[in-house]
Formats: C-alpha cells, sequence, structure tokens
C-alpha cells in the first residue's frame, strides 16, 4: 500500500475518532451526582421570567389554601399516541404512549415520568408580587370520559378560578399527527397579572427510552428558540445552569436521542428562560415560555419522534434540534436520510436499502476510483525508478524532486490520484454514522438474522461481558483484502506491518459503531474488490528512457 493510499485512510480514520469526540464534548455524559446534592426544583428568581412554584407555597395575601381536589384524568387516543391527561395544572400529561415505538423491553415508549409529570404548568406574576403557579383545583369542564380522535379533532378543557376570575386551558387533539393545540384564557387578566404576561412551563425533561442508557443521555437537550439563536445551557452534576433571554421566542423544547416535547405559540413569546442540571447521570431540563397577555393564547404542542419529515412539516425550524453531525455535513447527512427513507418507500428492508444505496454511490464513483486504481499500480510500477532516483540524488532533495516530478509527467502519472476517491467517500462515511446513529427512521430497522437494528452494533453474543459483533470483522475482512490487492509485490516488511495496523486500527474504530454504517462501509469495499481485480484494466505506459540514461 502506498503512502498516499495511507495518508487518505489516516485521514479518514482522523475524522473518525474526532466525531465521536466532538459529539461527546458537545454532549458530555454528567457525572455520578450524590443523592443528597442537589434536588432539580430551581427557585431562584429573575425579573425577566419569574420561576412558577406551587400554589401551595405561597398564597396571596397568606390566605390559608383551598381544600385540594382530587385530580380527574382523562384518556385520549388518536392511534399514534394514547395519553392520559391529568386535570392538575390544568391539564399536564400523566402518561403518553407512542403507539408505533417499543422500548428495548418491548413496552411503549412513554414519554411521561416522575421527573417531568409537572409538565405545562401555568404562570404569572400577581398585582402582591407572588409568582403563582396553576397547579390545583382545575376541574375538567363536562363529564371526564375517555376521547378518541382517531378521525375528527377533539377537545378538553379544563377550568380554575383566581380571586373570583375563570382561567381555562383547553387541549385540542387531532387525528393522524403529533401536533396538540393548546388554548389559555384568561378572564379581566389585568385585574390581577402585574406585568401583563404569564409563563408556561415544561419541567423535567424526556425520560431515556433505549438501552445504552448512557448514549442516550448523551443527546439530552432544553432549547428555546429565539429569533435565530438557540439558547442550550448544558446540565451540568451537583449545579444548575440557566440561559435567559427576553425577545421573539418562537418554541421551547426539550428532546433525547429520538423524541422531543416542544411549546410552540402561533404568535411568537417575548421571552424564554432554560434551566439544566444532572440528577444520577440523568440530564434534566426545565424550560419556561412567557407569553404577553396581550396575545392570543394560542400554543401548538408537538411530543413525538423527532421524525424529519414530520418535524420540519411544523414550519417553525424545529428540525434544528437533530443532531445531523457537523454543520459542512448536514446537508449531506438530510440527502442520505431523505435517499434512503423515499428508497425504503419501494423497499420495505432498510439492509436492503443500504446494500443498494452503497451500489449506486460506487457507481458514481466509478470514474474517479478506476483512475485511482490505475494511478495506484503505476506508481507501484515506477517505485525502482523511484528508487533509483533517490540513490543517484541522495545529497541533493531539490534535484531529487524535480527528477521525480519529470517522471510523474513522463509517466502521466498522478501522486494524489489514489487518494481523490477515498477523500470523496469519507464524508459519506461521516453522514452514514451521523444518520445511523442519531435518526429515528433507522431506529431498530433490522436487517438479516442476528442483525435487528441498524442504528446499533450487530451484536450477536456476549463473552464474559464483551459484545461479539460481526459486521465489523467483515469489514475489516474487506478492507485487508482490497489493501492486499493494492500492494505492491515487492512490497517489504514495513509495508506488510503497515497494511496489519491500518486493519486492526479501523476494526477497532468500526467496532462500536452502528451496524449500518459498517454495513454499507461493508458493501463498498466488496464492490471496490471486484472491480479493482476484474473490472478495470491498467494499461501502464512504457518506461522513459530518457530518464533511465541519466
Amino acid at each position: 500500500m502506498d503512502r498516499r493510499t495511507l495518508l487518505a485512510f489516516g485521514l479518514i480514520a482522523i475524522v473518525l475518532i474526532l466525531t465521536p469526540w466532538y459529539m461527546s464534548l458537545m454532549a458530555p455524559i454528567p457525572e455520578n451526582t450524590p443523592a443528597d446534592t442537589i434536588s432539580y426544583r430551581p427557585t431562584t428568581s429573575s425579573p425577566e421570567v419569574a420561576p412558577p412554584r406551587s400554589m401551595s407555597e405561597k398564597t396571596p395575601n397568606n390566605k390559608p389554601s383551598p381544600p385540594a381536589v382530587a385530580p380527574e384524568t382523562v384518556v385520549v387516543s388518536n392511534g399514534l399516541y394514547s395519553a392520559t391527561v391529568s386535570s392538575k395544572n390544568g391539564g399536564s400529561f400523566s402518561s403518553f404512549l407512542l403507539n408505533e415505538y417499543t422500548r428495548h423491553d418491548s413496552s411503549l415508549v412513554n414519554t411521561i415520568d416522575e421527573f417531568n409529570i409537572q409538565n405545562l404548568v401555568v404562570g404569572f406574576v400577581s398585582l402582591d408580587g407572588d409568582d403563582i403557579s396553576l397547579t390545583k383545583n382545575w376541574h375538567v369542564v363536562g363529564s371526564p370520559r375517555p376521547i378518541f380522535a382517531d378521525s375528527q379533532q377533539k377537545t378538553l378543557t379544563f377550568k380554575t378560578s383566581f380571586r373570583g376570575y375563570e382561567i381555562r386551558k383547553r387541549l385540542t387533539f387531532y387525528p393522524g399527527t403529533y401536533k396538540i393545540g393548546l388554548e389559555i384564557h384568561f378572564e379581566n387578566p389585568d385585574k390581577y397579572i402585574s406585568r401583563g404576561q404569564y409563563n408556561i412551563s415544561w419541567d423535567g425533561g424526556l425520560p431515556p427510552t433505549e438501552k445504552n442508557i448512557e448514549d442516550d443521555f448523551t443527546h439530552f437537550r432544553g432549547y428555546a428558540y429565539m429569533g435565530d439563536e438557540l439558547l442550550e445551557p448544558v446540565a451540568k452534576a451537583g449545579q444548575i445552569t440557566e440561559e435567559k433571554q427576553t425577545g421573539t421566542t418562537r418554541w421551547t423544547a426539550t428532546k433525547t436521542k429520538y423524541f422531543i416535547a416542544a411549546v410552540i405559540p402561533k404568535t411568537p413569546g417575548v421571552g424564554a428562560l432554560v434551566w439544566a442540571t444532572a440528577e444520577d447521570k440523568r440530564p434534566l431540563y426545565k424550560t419556561v415560555l412567557r407569553q404577553s397577555i396581550n396575545n392570543a393564547g394560542e400554543f401548538d404542542l408537538f411530543i413525538g419522534p423527532l421524525e424529519y419529515s414530520r418535524v420540519h412539516d411544523l414550519g417553525v425550524d424545529l428540525e434544528k434540534t437533530m443532531n445531523l453531525g457537523w454543520a459542512i455535513i448536514r446537508p449531506l447527512g438530510r440527502l442520505v436520510t431523505w435517499s434512503l427513507t423515499k428508497m425504503h418507500e419501494s423497499i420495505p428492508n432498510y439492509g436492503l436499502v443500504v446494500i443498494i444505496f452503497a451500489i449506486i454511490v460506487k457507481i458514481l464513483l466509478n470514474p474517479l476510483t478506476k483512475k485511482s486504481f490505475q494511478s495506484t499500480r503505476r506508481m507501484q510500477e515506477i517505485q525502482p525508478e523511484i528508487k533509483r532516483l533517490k540513490e543517484k540524488y541522495k545529497n541533493d532533495t531539490q534535484k531529487f524532486s524535480r527528477a521525480q516530478m519529470a517522471l510523474f509527467k513522463e509517466r502521466g502519472v498522478n501522486p494524489m490520484g489514489g487518494c481523490l476517491p477515498v477523500l470523496l467517500q469519507m464524508p459519506i462515511l461521516i453522514a452514514f454514522f451521523s444518520v445511523f446513529r442519531s435518526t429515528i427512521e433507522f431506529r431498530g430497522a433490522p436487517f438479516v438474522g442476528w442483525i435487528t437494528d441498524l442504528s446499533v452494533p450487530d451484536t450477536i453474543t456476549t463473552v464474559g461481558g464483551f459484545p461479539i459483533n460481526v459486521l465489523p470483522f467483515i469489514m475489516g475482512g474487506t478492507m485487508f483484502l482490497q489493501q492486499k490487492l493494492m500492494s505492491s509485490p515487492s512490497g517489504g516488511t514495513q509495508q506488510k506491518v503497515t497494511m496489519y495496523f491500518m486493519n486492526a486500527f479501523f476494526l477497532f474504530i468500526f467496532y462500536s459503531f452502528p451496524s449500518g454504517l459498517n454495513l454499507y462501509y461493508s458493501v463498498f469495499n466488496i464492490l471496490s474488490i471486484v472491480q479493482q481485480k476484474y473490472l478495470t484494466p491498467i494499461n501502464p505506459k512504457p518506461a522513459a528512457k530518457t530518464l533511465n540514461k541519466k
């Protein structure tokens, strides 16, 4: 294997090494937090956005709290989800099961747990300067009964009173979508809301759903999208970090690796705040969206999968929360995702789709790959002449460089010709890594046999707790065979050692990568071997006699 090809493979290795490092840098796994170190219930206030507190903590004029009313619950389904809505907080979700997505234990994904059961809380600052959160004494308007929104939209309304004034909160459920309408109505709001503004908050983020829970945690985030800027504090164990800002707020959201819950005002909000912390390695986020009482209290909720087409169709740039790799790679990542999903509409197996995609890429790169093989072979053929030139000009590097370039020109050899197809392949590999690592379309996508999920390694068994993955060995074997075909017959021990090292190095790097990436690279290597061995004529040019005479 010549140095140029080795350099190209080295560059790929460096990028692939830095990619997971970059991911871990941008989304660090928080350290363990002692159980008594922190309780995630921020109480610090700010003049911009007051953090809602329970009404049981403080009531206006120090009057005793009215007797608590037992929460009423309503079960809602629309085919995509089955949710239980509680009258606590005026309509908050106590469970939200996604019917099309399962956990590793085959149970349905539930986006609600004990950490985020305080969701969709309405709060404001009263005339007395109290931070009020409307969490209790809500009632369902009408008789609580199951709601089926499978064919037409249905509404669910809650009401409460504050100082004799009525407050209503209405949820509208639509068929065939994860979008839910939310309306908040205050009767005579200026009578008791001092700043003319109110908050709607989501406390606790979302629960983990993946078997590799620590990897899932690296994707947890809380956001506020203000103008074109994302506020996204990083969760750190043992402390609370926050980002807050006043201005046009298009949405707030909290997400995991594959799922998201977003609050999207139909009229942009006037400010937002995001808290972040961590408990027992789990990142926790609280988002607060502030809205003017003069604007219509209408919102869209989106609680569901981070599926690019659904999220993009909301038209509010919520897809900016999706992790598709470095900015320079994201357009290619979206193209890869779009191509694979479109092909899947006709071929209902993503493994076959990946194989066909590899064939298409190979065909597109065929002219360059053919020239690469020919350039590499010609470089091998002129190695004896280069060696003689080195001996002849061993004391004069400038003359050696000029003589070498003249030899390249005479023989029609491009010293970098063997690297170009490999370098062009590198962004595709990185895009595949990002796509299969964090795109929900490939979550749980099977191929054949033991390959049941192309988004994770294809572990067939474990030995002493160590996973045995098959596809990385196939990928490494195809790479070794390809390098062996490319190596010079007269290559010495150093060349063989380098070849073995590169194969072991790539096997180590790719071992924990998604099986979809290893499948793609294995197929691409096999196609390269076939092309190299059977389909690419070398047509070497005769040696240059003028150079040999010197």
